[in-house]
């Protein structure tokens, strides 16, 4: 028994990763990247062995949330938008875990506003007040980039503050406004998806892991590089966003570049982690619409 024992080898240590909580029901923005994590833990079993994955005990806004990483007693990963202070902090996993498809951001109105914001050029949109999360990476773009920001401190809160006026839109990633408008409709009847214009922010949402934990995130490294190569990324990304890219009619859109000047342009150069929808290739556009 002693030399099956050897033979077999040692056993290897069970990956405990813990991942962040949603705010609320409501909320279904982790959704995405909890299938994405599974898939990349499972896939790499044979390698890195087995894994647990568990939520944090609570749901943390992004500067508790950063701090918990750091330590890495409460949470040890999580899928977020970077800046450079996470990415310098942090282990970032360098793949964009929806290959960009937040990073094409069209906004939730009020529909009794949509006349007035189809006449609008960027640099007129600018001037009308965007709403964002006080500690969202998506406020800093917006304000580097010229547009005017009125702020929120709570996530459901901003659905609120819209349509309260407090603000003329609402930005939100291409894979997450029509869950929005779906759920919150019934409560919100004049809520609606703008119809002219989109932002390109380019800001990635990456696999963070907490500096505690290396073998998770070489693990991580090695799933997402994995899914890449053979193509399983692209396709589970159209799975999950597919739909809402077609529904997004992104063709017509004007489109505003927000250029992001925090992270290293090398890896916007790796092409082929980047979903472009306006490839051909993907059929979301007609072959003769530049999406400008």
């Amino acid at each position: 028994m002693l030399c099956l024992a050897l033979l077999a080898g040692p056993a290897m240590a069970m990956d405990v990763v813990i991942f962040d909580r949603p705010t609320s029901p409501n909320d279904f923005r982790r959704e995405y990247a909890q299938a994405l994590l599974r898939t990349v833990l499972k896939r790499t079993e044979a390698e890195y062995g087995p894994w647990r994955l568990e939520l944090a005990p609570a749901h943390m806004e992004r500067r508790r949330l950063f701090a918990a990483l750091r330590e890495g007693k409460i949470i040890n990963v999580t899928a977020y938008p970077v800046n450079a202070e996470w990415a310098s902090t942090l282990k970032m996993v360098p793949v964009p875990i929806d290959m960009g498809v937040q990073s094409w951001r069209i906004a939730l109105i009020d529909k009794r506003n949509q006349a007035r914001l189809r006449t609008l050029n960027a640099a007129q949109l600018k001037q009308m007040r965007a709403g964002s999360g006080s500690a969202w990476v998506t406020l800093t773009s917006l304000q580097d980039n010229g547009f005017t920001v009125v702020t929120g401190g709570n996530y459901d809160g901003l659905f609120d503050m819209l349509m309260a006026g407090r603000f003329d839109y609402f930005p939100r990633g291409v894979n997450e406004i029509f869950r929005e408008l779906d759920t919150r409709r019934r409560d919100y009847p004049n809520l609606a998806v703008e119809d002219s214009f989109l932002l390109h922010d380019q800001i990635p949402s990456m696999f963070m892991v907490s500096p505690h934990a290396p073998h998770l995130h070489a693990r991580l490294a090695a799933g997402m590089e994995a899914m890449v190569r053979d193509g399983s990324l692209e396709k589970l990304v159209l799975r999950f966003h597919g739909a809402d890219l077609q529904r997004a009619s992104l063709c017509g859109r004007k489109r505003i570049e927000l250029p992001n000047r925090e992270l290293d342009p090398a890896l916007y150069e790796r092409k082929a982690l980047w979903l472009d929808p306006f490839d051909p290739r993907l059929g979301f556009c007609p072959v003769s619409s530049s999406g400008r």
